[in-house]
């Protein structure tokens, strides 16, 4: 199984920082997922939000200060024990550039999408990226500088398809993508089901389980097929993994 860990196991972590993403690589995950912006000096920045309160900097946004600004200031951990700087995207895979990644772009931007691939030119990085987008425009953007690198939407078609695959009706509103990601389970209730993985798969399709963060997340990925998921605790689901369950 392939681990992604969402912004570097960013529920014990500070979220897209080094201290985050080494111990996700010290825990075994195979890729990184990280959350794309540009600062006022285009550089491109790894943040969930343009505003930086909720990791405990109060200084301004993104797209309002300049990179050396910015990574001058660290963000917290969820519990407040740990504290790092924030990065720019260049020192993330200029650290581990054999890394699998997944790219969520947080603006649709195509002045991102340019800035993004010329980093990517100039670095001579592989093509192993995914995209995760928010919008028609942002796929579009996709596809005029990265052509034929697969990516898949969170919007309302995949909360969509997943309240259908609730039932076993998935098949009938799938979004249109080359890769699909539903949770394991949404109020308790089981989302997908090996059927349905089967049948993507069966149609060159690739899926990804999203924010499997515990052992009964996990073993559902496991008893259905799934291959790679998208995990903020890639040392619990490593540590399953090396447990090797029989089910």
């Amino acid at each position: 199984m392939k681990i992604f860990a969402h912004r570097g196991s960013s529920l014990i972590w500070p979220e897209n920082t080094l201290l985050a993403f080494d111990k996700a690589h010290e825990c075994g995950a195979t890729g990184f997922e990280t959350d794309l912006r540009l600062s006022r000096d285009e550089e491109i920045i790894l943040s969930h939000d343009d505003d930086l309160t909720r990791i405990g900097f109060s200084g301004g946004r993104v797209s309002t200060l300049l990179v050396r600004d910015i990574c001058r200031h660290s963000a917290s951990s969820p519990d407040g024990k740990f504290k790092d700087n924030l990065i720019t995207l260049r020192t993330l895979l200029t650290r581990y550039p054999e890394k699998d990644y997944i790219f969520d772009c947080k603006i649709t931007s195509r002045r991102l999408m340019g800035k993004l691939k010329s980093l990517l030119d100039a670095l001579h990085f592989h093509d192993r990226i995914w995209f995760l987008t928010w919008s028609q425009r942002a796929d579009e953007y996709i596809r005029e500088f990265f052509p034929g690198t697969p990516f898949f939407p969170r919007e309302k078609r995949t909360r969509k398809w997943g309240l259908w695959s609730l039932i076993g009706l998935g098949g009938f509103v799938e979004p249109p993508h080359s890769i699909l990601s539903l949770p394991p389970y949404y109020l308790g209730l089981p989302v997908f089901g090996s059927g349905q993985l089967r049948t993507i798969e069966a149609r060159e399709k690739q899926f990804l389980g999203y924010l499997v963060n515990s052992r009964r997340d996990y073993l559902r990925c496991i008893k259905t097929g799934v291959r790679q998921v998208l995990t903020d605790r890639a040392d619990l689901i490593s540590g399953y993994l090396r447990e090797r369950p029989t089910l």
